[in-house]
Order: structure tokens, then C-alpha cells, then sequence
């Protein structure tokens, strides 16, 4: 069962709308710069109500970034709070996630936002001390399907996330080669490391032969925005 019609859930369908023992809860909250309390209210109403369903397993997607204790805005907060309530349940389990690429309309992806202030020419205000990790949202269906296959013990809490978080500057300077322009960046000198335990996430990648080379982030990059009218 598919709870969402986003980015995430649209790519899960194919493998668990059917799957009557799994629940893929990809809905509620997306932008991290929400603040409405209804907004987070809503997630957790909806939450709850499937956790107090017969279920046999229900995967929710946290964010890789709630390990950070800088990170408190009311976006964190709640998701820390939704992942402790999944992970409380004996059928949860948490996916914590970095910023997903794929095929959306969506404007407010960190990617799609790069690559329109690029095109448009825009003034792009980059932190230089930020990193962010990216990963393809086909990987993210190919580990996690691995995950769930019962081929091994699933953690309650595992974070699907490639070997390479990277500075934002770095990201940028990719994103002005795959789309031939140059970026209007103003630099500030804020942010911080993004801390991933990737273990897990690499060795199912090597299991299931994904190959997560040192130009991964590039070749996503490439794979989504390589033709740049397209979204």
C-alpha cells in the first residue's frame, strides 16, 4: 500500500501498491522550511491513524539531517518526532533520506532550485561551509526494496544515502557544467557538515551491484538536468 502521490511514493508503487503487508507512508510534510503547525498536524493524525491499522510493516521516510543538532527548526523537531513514534511501533521502520533527485515539478528541491537560479541567471546565495548528500530516487527504490526483501535483519533506523556529501559550492560547480552556464553565486560563509552513516547503504548498493563511484553525484545530475527544459 502506497499512502502519497509525490516523488517518493510514485517511485515505490510499482514494487509495494500491492503488497498488502507493507504500508510506504510517503506522505505529509516535504519542505523543510515549513512552520504551520496544522501542516505537521495533519502528518500526525494520518500517522498515527496507519500505525493503529492492522499492519504488518510500515516504512516511513525521516531525514538524514535530524542527526544534526543544529538543525531545530519546527521542520526538524517534527520530524524527529515522527520518527520516534515509527520506530516505537513493533511494524515501523524509519528510511532517513538526503535530498532525493528525480523527476518533479516540485520547485522546492534543492536541485530543481539550483538549476533555476542557474537558468534564469539568478543571484544564488550558497552557504560555503554546507554540504549535502544526493542520491537518485531509483537507488533509493533499488536499496531499500533490498532492505525489505527479507534477506537479513531490517534496522528499525537506516539511513539510504550515497558515500558522497559534498559541499555546496561543489554541488553548484556540477550543475554549471552539466547545464553549460555559470552561476551568480554569493558566497556566505555559514553551514556545516552533513554526518550520514553510510555503511549500510554501501553494502547493499555492492550487493545489488549499484555503482556509487566517486562521479555518482554527477552522474545524477546529469541523468535528471542533462537536457535543462526538463523537469
Amino acid at each position: 500500500m502506497i499512502v502519497g502521490s509525490g516523488l517518493v511514493a510514485r517511485a515505490f508503487a510499482p514494487l509495494f501498491a500491492d503488497d498488502a503487508r507493507t504500508v510506504i507512508f510517503a506522505s505529509g510534510v516535504s519542505n523543510s522550511s515549513e512552520t504551520d503547525p496544522a501542516a505537521f498536524a495533519r502528518e500526525r493524525a494520518m500517522l498515527a491513524q496507519y500505525l493503529a491499522g492492522d499492519i504488518t510493516r510500515l516504512v516511513y521516510f525521516g531525514s538524514c539531517n535530524v542527526v544534526n543538532p543544529l538543525q531545530d527548526s519546527p521542520y526538524f523537531r517534527h520530524k524527529r518526532a515522527m520518527e520516534a513514534l515509527v520506530a516505537a511501533h513493533p511494524a515501523g521502520i524509519v528510511l532517513r533520506l538526503p535530498q532525493v533527485v528525480g523527476h518533479t515539478r516540485n520547485p522546492n528541491t534543492l536541485t530543481n532550485f539550483l538549476r533555476d537560479r542557474i537558468l534564469a541567471g539568478d543571484p544564488l546565495t550558497v552557504w560555503t561551509r554546507a554540504c549535502r548528500n544526493l542520491i537518485d530516487i531509483d537507488d533509493v527504490v533499488r536499496i531499500a526494496a533490498q532492505l525489505l526483501s527479507g534477506a537479513g535483519p531490517v534496522p528499525k533506523v537506516a539511513s539510504i544515502a550515497s558515500p558522497w556529501s559534498l559541499p555546496m559550492t561543489e554541488i553548484v560547480g556540477l550543475f554549471e557544467s552539466v547545464l553549460g552556464r555559470r552561476a551568480q553565486i554569493i558566497a556566505v560563509d555559514r553551514g556545516e557538515e552533513m554526518l550520514i552513516d553510510t555503511a549500510l547503504a554501501e553494502r547493499t548498493a555492492r550487493d545489488i551491484g549499484l555503482d556509487f563511484g566517486p562521479d555518482y553525484p554527477l552522474r545524477v545530475i546529469h541523468k535528471y538536468y542533462g537536457q535543462p527544459h526538463e523537469s
